[in-house]
């Protein structure tokens, strides 16, 4: 079954997008409550996430870390949210990305958010 296009406007920059049953916003973390206004293109939710995620990140406790553990690990990895390219073209998870793994892996992780202590 073919999936039917439906064309959207984005409302905070206007940009006009294709949406279909299986849209790519699918991939994204689901921590954004669905709105009235619309669907956001794919820069603005980048955009809108990586500020939420930052909010999720800053302040990290217990109830905090667990909310985002009980995620579970992404099914597509998006850059910007989940990684980042470094100068050398690898790929460098965030502490978002690192969270949502469900413990340190004890590697020493660039952008670890984990308080761990690891014997050198």
């Amino acid at each position: 079954m073919i999936a039917a296009i439906r064309e959207k406007i984005c409302p905070s920059c206007k940009t006009i997008f294709n949406c279909t049953d299986n849209c790519w916003c699918n991939d994204f973390p689901p921590i954004i409550p669905m709105n009235d206004k619309g669907c956001l293109c794919k820069s603005c939710l980048t955009n809108e996430m990586k500020f939420r995620i930052q909010e999720y990140v800053e302040n990290l406790n217990p109830d905090r870390i667990k909310s985002i553990q009980n995620l579970g690990l992404p099914s597509t990895l998006i850059e910007g949210i989940d990684y980042t390219i470094d100068k050398n073209g690898y790929k460098v998870f965030s502490p978002w990305y690192l969270l949502r793994q469900g413990s340190c892996c004890s590697n020493k992780c660039t952008n670890c958010p984990y308080p761990i202590k690891i014997n050198e």
